[in-house]
């Protein structure tokens, strides 16, 4: 009895080992080729927790074959950096060759799905606070129409240009809102990008904003969700659910491959990508992306940095990736509940 309890737990083992690696791969394997390894890359932290548990189950057991789950955390080992920092800056005194950058998913600045006492202006009056105490030379949203209180609110803080995209239902609104003055703008072509050329201490600087394909997921959805983190969900249920995240999954390789890269590959000054990916660090886009952009977390995060506490699992989402040539100096996340994300401040070195 005692060989075969061990036994069922080798089998569990190594099928949690195969998906901890399985999920790990989204940036080799293109969506559009095979998805699922894009869906599992979503699980990569909880596949790592369940790895961990199994460890302490072998050390109990005096099994050596904890060294199974170790050696596989061991070759990804390099991931979870992504997911959780120490020893970073969470701020620097700002100068004149610093770029002080926040982005923000401010879903209509009416806080949580389930929070009724927020309302759009109360929200954006909170969320005005945050900018007095931070006081960014940039500010890039997302799910954030341009009204016209708002704008004249911003203007009144110094943000006298603006430039921003209406969306449509899968993409959101993106807004920039800058003390600079605009050099060029530009929508992309597409309803959830726009980008922006603005100068400070005689460098210029690319700040793009975007917001990519969500999944859609609707209040049965939710309720869907809820049922599966209880093991109560029907089949049919769970297949609309896992047929929005392979579209989405899909959709967000042709935006890396048809905007976002043709972007940075054509543009000659430093660029910001700023934004929500609506996808992790163990994402194929996100993998793609930090090949040829940096990403401040991983330089100067502490902590989680999960972006997004909404109704879904929680997740870093959210990015401010950029050029080598720009040095970040601190990076934090602002805990508040304006919105189901959390925002983003940043603050480079401007080299000339």
């Amino acid at each position: 009895m005692k060989k075969f309890f061990r036994f069922i737990i080798l089998i569990i083992n190594l099928f949690f080992v195969a998906l901890l690696l399985l999920s790990s791969c989204a940036g080799a394997v293109p969506p559009q080729r095979f998805v699922w390894i894009s869906m599992l890359s979503y699980a990569f932290f909880p596949l790592l927790l369940c790895n961990v548990f199994i460890i302490i189950i072998w050390l109990c057991l005096s099994s050596w074959k904890f060294l199974i789950s170790a050696a596989a955390i061991l070759v990804r080992f390099s991931f979870l950096p992504l997911f959780f920092q120490v020893g970073g800056t969470l701020a620097v005194e700002q100068a004149d060759d610093n770029l002080k950058v926040i982005t923000f998913n401010a879903h209509g600045f009416e806080g949580l799905d389930s929070d009724t006492l927020m309302t759009r202006d109360s929200g954006l009056c909170l969320f005005v606070e945050i900018l007095r105490n931070e006081s960014p030379d940039v500010v890039c949203l997302q799910e954030s129409f341009l009204s016209k209180k708002q704008v004249e609110t911003f203007e009144e803080m110094g943000y006298k240009h603006h430039y921003g995209v209406h969306g449509t239902a899968a993409n959101s609104p993106t807004v920039i809102y800058s003390r600079h003055q605009f050099l060029n703008v530009n929508n992309m072509d597409c309803k959830s990008k726009c980008y922006v050329d603005i100068e400070k201490n005689g460098v210029p600087v690319r700040i793009c904003c975007v917001h990519l394909d969500s999944y859609q997921l609707d209040d049965h959805d939710l309720e869907n969700l809820e049922k599966i983190s209880h093991a109560q969900a029907d089949s049919y249920g769970a297949r609309r659910i896992i047929g929005k995240f392979k579209e989405t999954s899909r959709c967000h390789q042709t935006e890396w491959q048809d905007e976002l890269l043709p972007l940075i590959e054509k543009t000659t000054t430093p660029i910001i990508i700023a934004g929500d990916f609506n996808d992790t660090p163990a994402s194929f886009i996100y993998q793609r992306a930090t090949r040829v952009l940096n990403d401040p977390y991983v330089e100067q995060g502490r902590g989680f940095g999960t972006t997004y506490h909404g109704p879904y699992p929680a997740f870093r989402i959210d990015y401010l990736l950029h050029s080598p040539e720009l040095e970040a100096l601190s990076y934090r996340r602002i805990k508040t509940h304006i919105s189901d994300h959390y925002p983003i401040v940043v603050q480079f070195k401007l080299n000339k």
